[in-house]
């Protein structure tokens, strides 16, 4: 069901994307009065079309959700009629060209921008940076840097969130291998911590691989679950626990959150377990019978529902809440660190500086669209925006096949005053489809490597 739902969540999600990518280019054509014969929404067989318009233009949703394309007038690759050959494409300024071709990844930043805009005017919650455990021979207990700590900005950045203290540390060191950090102790004292992570950005940059490898871990809120409802004639039933229960441990364990909880469930199957309680202020050890989940036999099952204290929960959380000015101007800046971030670990990967590890395919953007569609809108918006500006940046490459490598065209027959010779440009067109050929396999082996280990 989850595999279900990620895969109709990245059709939708990337969908949506590239309608954005094609309408740039197909609302700047218009404005260049350049005929659209085609606006597709993927790939491959024409699922459903209807034309319409003055010129006709036939709207399409095609089988392979990977991708669309705007088909313009073009003398190049159809017959053009006397009256119609100043509207086709081949037939424009290179200057109305250029504009065509980079509206689509214009569109993707604009739609970043707005994004952007409704998740700070609506607010972006997400957990406080607080530092938790600090390995004492790391750089970070060098920099005097202590469990309960909490970022306050990274470099020049003000920061409010682990989402945002953790892409600020990865443009920090991208950009010259120094983490300047503002950090504010438990007792309210403001002091500076500068790590110098020279000669390791490729160990740091790796997925996942940036907390340890500087030798702290975000703060775990120690929430204790708090039973929601119990199921009829379940071992929790059974056992006698009730709404508004806390769960503190199962045999001596002390549960920390909802997850080590089920984790603790799961693993006891079939096993009776000492439960320590908390009811109107007072502890209970209460015995349970656990018995086994109808799907799985080998996970243990005991039949209620949880959740968190919320006024527990407020402590460890934070909300980046802006006016709406202040979020359209943030938005941009956002777009635009996005931006150089992007290009930066692109440029890194090639030359080698920076794990490859860090490229993602369909199947790692299809698991990851499943998994924020299901955290809400703002996630979702989130995760789009920075896929949007990836995906501008991609087609902006200088690969034949994309709108970059088009505009490279261009301005290359701009400056000889000839189109390129039919031969040069098949070439390049192979060579181009080669390289996008060999990423998207790259990619692909990378997604594959991360679900099978």
């Amino acid at each position: 069901m989850d595999f279900l739902f990620s895969i109709i969540a990245f059709i939708v999600l990337v969908g949506v994307l590239v309608a954005i990518h094609e309408y740039g280019h197909f609302i700047a054509a218009k404005l260049c009065n350049v005929k659209v014969l085609r606006y597709s929404i993927g790939f491959g067989k024409v699922l459903a079309s209807k034309r319409t318009g003055d010129d006709q233009t036939e709207y399409c949703l095609s089988l392979i959700p990977l991708g669309g394309y705007v088909q313009l007038l073009d003398e190049r690759s159809e017959d053009v009629s006397d009256d119609e050959k100043d509207r086709a494409f081949n037939n424009q300024t290179p200057i109305k060209k250029i504009f065509i071709l980079f509206a689509g990844p214009a569109a993707n930043f604009i739609f970043s921008i707005i994004a952007y805009t409704l998740m700070f005017s609506a607010g972006v919650p997400g957990q406080k940076p607080i530092i938790g455990d600090v390995d004492q021979q790391s750089i970070a207990w060098e920099a005097s840097i202590r469990a309960g700590d909490e970022i306050i900005s990274v470099g020049d950045r003000t920061v409010k969130t682990w989402q945002s203290a953790l892409i600020s540390m990865i443009g920090e060191v991208l950009d010259d291998e120094q983490i300047s950090i503002q950090l504010k102790d438990s007792n309210g004292q403001q002091k500076s911590a500068l790590l110098d992570v020279s000669g390791r950005t490729k160990e740091l940059t790796s997925p996942d691989l940036l907390f340890p490898g500087l030798g702290f871990s975000p703060q775990s809120p120690n929430l204790k679950p708090i039973v929601v409802s119990v199921v009829s004639n379940s071992p929790a039933d059974q056992s006698g626990l009730k709404k508004d229960d806390i769960l503190q441990s199962i045999d001596g364990v002390e549960i920390m959150n909802i997850d080590q909880f089920s984790q603790l469930i799961m693993d006891r199957p079939n096993t009776e377990i000492d439960l320590l309680i908390k009811r109107n202020e007072e502890d209970y050890i209460t015995k349970v019978s656990l018995s086994v989940r109808e799907d799985n036999e080998a996970m243990g099952y005991i039949g209620l529902q949880t959740t968190l204290d919320q006024d527990q929960l407020q402590k460890y959380m934070a909300i980046e809440k802006y006016s709406y000015t202040q979020s359209f101007l943030m938005s941009i800046q956002e777009t635009n660190r996005m931006i150089g971030l992007t290009l930066n670990m692109l440029g890194k990967m090639v030359t080698g500086q920076i794990s490859s590890d860090n490229l993602s395919g369909p199947v790692g953007i299809a698991k990851d669209a499943g998994t924020v569609a299901k955290r809400g809108i703002i996630a979702t918006l989130s995760f789009m925006a920075i896929i949007s500006i990836s995906l501008g940046i991609l087609n902006l490459l200088p690969i034949p096949v994309l709108d970059g490598g088009q505009i490279l065209f261009i301005c290359i027959e701009t400056v000889i005053r000839r189109p390129l010779h039919e031969k040069i440009q098949m070439a390049f067109q192979q060579i181009g489809v080669m390289a996008l050929l060999f990423l998207m396999g790259f990619a692909l082996y990378n997604d594959l490597s991360r679900i099978f280990g």
